[in-house]
């Protein structure tokens, strides 16, 4: 009789530990170690931006066992994770975490009737948040009625492209604001932004643009702008200006089929074969002048000349230069005389200045909005030559000249860009001066040019060791060589992208 109670009890024990088991090794993703369900997560993923990887909101909520809330009608949903509440919206990079706001690099997408979200950067909130971690970094949001500060949108078309005004009556930070661009939608999120939708005033002018929709959430506006017909994205401009927030689309080539073809196989015309240099100042314009009274337009010559010469030996290429000696040539006579002579690349050469005589390096800048005060104050000093212009009306350059101007010279824009990436990259390498990066900047001297187009700003006249340094044949020939690399790779990359059919 014991013997048989001992067998039953023995049965009822491993019994109960194999119900144990089972249940304990059970997967409860909110609790489990973060590898497991961010396997699960990454296996489910599948590419749909360029490199990037997504997953359905609703395969999140199933591998984690959690409910959601979703509204299709603004396609946003609520993920009930641990004690928090996580807000998304397709088309949109921001995440409200309870009342919290981290923007991602990317934006949600909808795919397949569901949201679907960037694994590499909505992996990290999900786990801060199963952690309990309040380390998220964010932005504060006052979930609390936003008072009106976004009155309404004007859209125009101008000669170059498109300008979208949003009228504001607050000033918005740079992380606060997101664009994208999705089937022909083209989507923008402002943090903190609030309209009255009764007194939201809409004025389209446009061809491009068919419809705007605003649409007010809790924490923020979303403007969504139908566009007509296919856009890049990656030209679209979006700038925060004194009253109004700017969006500038520019306007495609419009080329035929026919044109295009033509200019893909007329090689001689992507061919890299004629530099205009434009060594800065000159004859009642010094430019900068050095504490040792060295002047700007003397060392940019020296500079130039050298260039000219390495450019012509080494690669063969025509060289023309704005100016070859101690005379003043206007900025609007440069650029028309590039233009005129139909250069393929257009160098402009300068030195810097700042009231702080231990600022030092090198900077280029392309054409575009100043991002940064030291590039509004650099284009300033540049653009002061304007007044050795006889009969010229002096003053800086306004945002819109400067927006349409980019808009104007589009074509060029992103290969200005990427020459100048190229020149930072070499002046780096064959000065080790500071490298203070790639700019962008309002300069006269770049007004509609019709080539790619660079202000290198080589070194700081103010700086007591770069004047010194500017002075000697050898810093000259490491810029000019510095230079020269860079026009042979832009050379050799620009040639062989148009062989292939740009």
């Amino acid at each position: 009789m014991i013997g048989k109670f001992w067998r039953e009890f023995g049965r009822l024990i491993r019994t109960a530990t194999f119900f144990l088991l089972i249940f304990a090794n059970t997967p409860d993703f909110t609790h489990a170690h973060p590898s497991d369900w961010e396997r699960r997560l990454e296996h489910k993923a599948r590419r749909m931006e360029g490199d990037f990887y997504y997953v359905g909101l609703q395969q999140i909520a199933d591998i984690l066992g959690i409910n959601t809330y979703y509204s299709n009608k603004v396609r946003k949903a609520i993920l009930y994770v641990a004690d928090e509440k996580i807000t998304v919206s397709a088309f949109n990079s921001f995440v409200i975490v309870g009342k919290r706001v981290v923007q991602m690099p990317i934006p949600a997408q909808y795919d397949r009737d569901d949201i679907q979200l960037p694994v590499k950067f909505f992996i990290p909130i999900l786990r801060k948040v199963l952690a309990g971690s309040d380390e998220v970094e964010s932005n504060p949001v006052d979930n609390r009625t936003l008072p009106v500060n976004i009155e309404g949108v004007s859209v125009e078309d101008k000669a170059n492209g498109t300008l979208i005004r949003i009228r504001t009556l607050a000033k918005f930070e740079e992380s606060s604001m997101s664009t994208r661009y999705s089937r022909r939608w083209l989507y923008v999120d402002i943090l903190g932004g609030s309209i009255n939708p009764t007194s939201f005033v809409t004025l389209n002018q446009s061809k491009l643009i068919k419809k705007v929709v605003p649409v007010q959430m809790t924490e923020m506006l979303q403007l969504s702008f139908r566009v007509g017909k296919e856009i890049n994205a990656e030209d679209v401009q979006f700038i925060e200006r004194e009253g109004e927030l700017w969006l500038s689309i520019p306007k495609s080539s419009g080329l035929s089929r026919d044109v295009v073809e033509k200019l893909k196989n007329d090689q001689e015309k992507w061919q890299i074969d004629k530099v205009v240099i434009d060594p800065g100042h000159g004859g009642r314009d010094p430019g900068t002048i050095g504490s040792s009274g060295t002047y700007e337009k003397d060392v940019v010559l020296a500079i130039a000349k050298r260039l000219k010469t390495a450019l012509e030996k080494k690669l063969n290429i025509e060289v023309l230069m704005t100016r070859e000696d101690d005379e003043y040539i206007s900025l609007k006579e440069r650029t028309q005389y590039a233009n005129k002579n139909q250069g393929k690349l257009f160098i402009s050469l300068h030195a810097n200045w700042n009231r702080n005589p231990k600022v030092n390096g090198a900077a280029t800048y392309f054409l575009g909005l100043a991002k940064s005060d030291e590039a509004i104050e650099i284009s300033q000093l540049e653009n002061a030559a304007i007044k050795y212009d006889d009969g010229v009306e002096h003053g800086d350059l306004n945002e819109e000249q400067i927006i349409l101007a980019t808009m104007a010279q589009n074509s060029y824009n992103k290969e200005s860009q990427n020459f100048a990436a190229m020149i930072q990259d070499e002046l780096d390498s064959e000065t080790k001066l500071r490298n203070r990066g790639v700019k962008q900047a309002g300069f006269y001297v770049m007004l509609g040019a019709s080539m790619p187009n660079v202000l290198v700003e080589t070194a700081f006249m103010s700086n007591k060791r770069e004047e010194r340094l500017l002075n000697t044949p050898g810093f000259q020939k490491e810029i000019a060589e510095a230079i020269f690399r860079s026009v042979k790779r832009f050379k050799e990359k620009y040639e062989m992208t148009a062989a292939n059919g740009r």
